[in-house]
């Protein structure tokens, strides 16, 4: 019998010891006070199961004494732990303000590049004599802005009588298709037109911008006027998007606009002459001549 008091009071003890150590874990002062003493009554447990009788004074000095130091270095522990993450989480958030400070330059960069690519002409807009109205469209290439006649730089676009044909084969009037389109693209807006060339009696040359947009770029990109490499390469590649896209002009087949006004000028020079006939001894009209 006394040992299976010896073994329970035993076990309650080592039960005491454990929540108090728990106890003392905590942050709260309140219960690292109530894990002490929990923690001295464990151990008291502990000695009454083993030797039977109650501790003696110097005992219970050098329990306490142990109590209160395993109580500050849990908080010297825990204190350091709190250090630690508040050092840890300074670094996060500094890493993270610095990843995003450069996520942000990163992504202005790329949009002076994007707003640099829509300047396609690649010139200093501020260089040049600038007109701005909104522009009345003669053809694709050809507007009346500002009481001046101006033609894209470097684009040619089919005149407004140009017949083309569609993927079907059938023809269409691929100029008035081409001027409707940017009509309908510009809608009247307010352009800037930059004055490459000024010509007094005739069409200026000049590049033309709505918002940040370039219209002879965005004009042979939709595939409705070609790139007039004569004055320049640039637009070449929004050319050959267009085409690999089949857009346009290049849904169906088509002569260039330069072709076409070379055919035109051909059948205009042609001349209608009469050919008179050989006289003959029964022509007798010709008698009388």
């Amino acid at each position: 019998m006394l040992w299976v008091k010896r073994i329970v009071c035993g076990i309650i003890a080592l039960v005491l010891i454990f929540c108090s150590i728990r106890l003392i874990q905590t942050n709260e002062q309140a219960w690292q006070a109530l894990g002490c003493c929990l923690f001295i009554s464990g151990i008291t447990l502990a000695h009454i199961a083993v030797l039977q009788q109650l501790p003696k004074y110097n005992f219970w000095v050098t329990l306490i004494a142990i109590g209160l130091a395993f109580i500050l270095y849990s908080n010297t522990y825990h204190s350091s732990q709190e250090d630690i993450r508040v050092i840890e989480n300074k670094l996060i958030k500094d890493t993270q303000k610095s990843s995003n400070k450069e996520i942000v330059q990163n992504s202005k960069k790329e949009v002076k590049k994007k707003k640099k690519k829509k300047y396609s002409t690649g010139f200093n807009p501020s260089a040049y004599p600038k007109i701005s109205g909104s522009a009345n469209v003669i053809h694709a290439n050809v507007f009346y802005i500002g009481g001046r006649y101006v033609r894209l730089y470097g684009v040619d676009a089919p005149d407004n009588d140009q017949i083309c044909s569609d993927a079907n084969g059938s023809s269409y009037n691929c100029g008035q298709e081409a001027v409707s389109w940017l009509r309908g693209w510009i809608d009247n807006n307010v352009i800037d037109c930059y004055l490459l060339k000024i010509e007094p009696n005739g069409q200026d040359l000049a590049t033309c911008i709505w918002g940040d947009y370039d219209i002879g770029a965005a004009l042979v990109a939709s595939g409705w006027a070609l790139a007039n490499t004569k004055e320049t390469d640039i637009y070449t590649p929004y050319e050959v998007k267009a085409k690999s896209e089949s857009s346009g002009l290049w849904q169906g087949t088509f002569y260039s606009p330069a072709d076409w006004r070379d055919i035109k000028r051909t059948r205009n020079d042609f001349t209608i002459k009469r050919t008179s006939k050989s006289s003959s001894f029964f022509d007798f009209g010709s008698w009388f001549k």
